[in-house]
């Protein structure tokens, strides 16, 4: 390949970003600089730049310069598995409480639980963040009579299985929806975004041994920021 050209400059810098050498957040050496450590021309390295931002690999900040994008996450049902993702793309996870508690079901949730309106439910709303930059919220609630040391758990550090587990709650199968939404306040606020950005919404309804749903957790997570695989 020619390395005076665009292509060959694209696929230079798309692998030094795939390999960590600009982590993400990290700004891009200008296009001066680039042009003179490849030996081409200021042309040449915009068009590639242009390219990574349109690709998502990078995004620019009117004044500031270019910056690496964060990479799409997989996800999963699996807390564990996007925690293992975020640290092998060299982002550290972390998650903030929001709030948890106690409340009665109301008529929403005793459908949904098949339970009556005034049984109670542990709820836990909850901020995922990767290198402390928020790309999903979830709302979760648990059936208090299934769970009822759930306000025992930190649940920032510790898993909704590690809760199952020790009340002996075997998970079964999980029922999930997917939509592509736009998200308002709180959401928005939660996530740091502008009214109206896109958003994936997603409902996981799960089940135990017994066919009782022991969990339901609507979650919003940036559409810039994940990507769902379905086999």
């Amino acid at each position: 390949m020619d390395s005076h050209s665009s292509k060959y400059i694209y696929d230079t810098l798309k692998g030094d970003i795939e390999n960590n050498l600009y982590s993400f957040g990290s700004a891009l050496p200008s296009e001066r600089t680039l042009a003179e450590k490849y030996f081409v021309s200021r042309t040449t390295v915009r068009n590639a730049i242009e390219q990574l931002v349109h690709d998502g690999l990078l995004y620019k900040i009117q004044g500031k310069g270019t910056y690496v994008s964060m990479p799409k996450l997989h996800a999963t049902n699996s807390v564990t598995s996007t925690r293992k993702y975020l640290k092998d793309h060299h982002l550290k996870p972390s998650t903030k409480i929001i709030t948890s508690g106690i409340r009665n079901a109301g008529y929403k949730y005793s459908n949904i639980f098949n339970i009556s309106e005034s049984d109670q439910l542990f709820f836990v709303y909850r901020q995922r963040l990767g290198n402390k930059i928020p790309y999903s919220v979830e709302y979760t609630f648990l059936p208090f009579a299934y769970v009822p040391n759930a306000q025992s758990y930190n649940f920032a550090k510790e898993s909704l299985y590690d809760c199952f587990n020790d009340n002996n709650i075997i998970v079964d199968h999980t029922v999930q929806t997917i939509d592509l939404v736009k998200i308002f306040k709180p959401q928005s606020d939660i996530l740091q975004q502008p009214d109206g950005s896109a958003s994936f919404k997603r409902v996981n309804t799960v089940y135990d041994i017994h066919n009782r749903v022991v969990e339901y957790t609507l979650s919003y997570s940036l559409a810039d920021k994940f990507k769902f695989v379905f086999d």
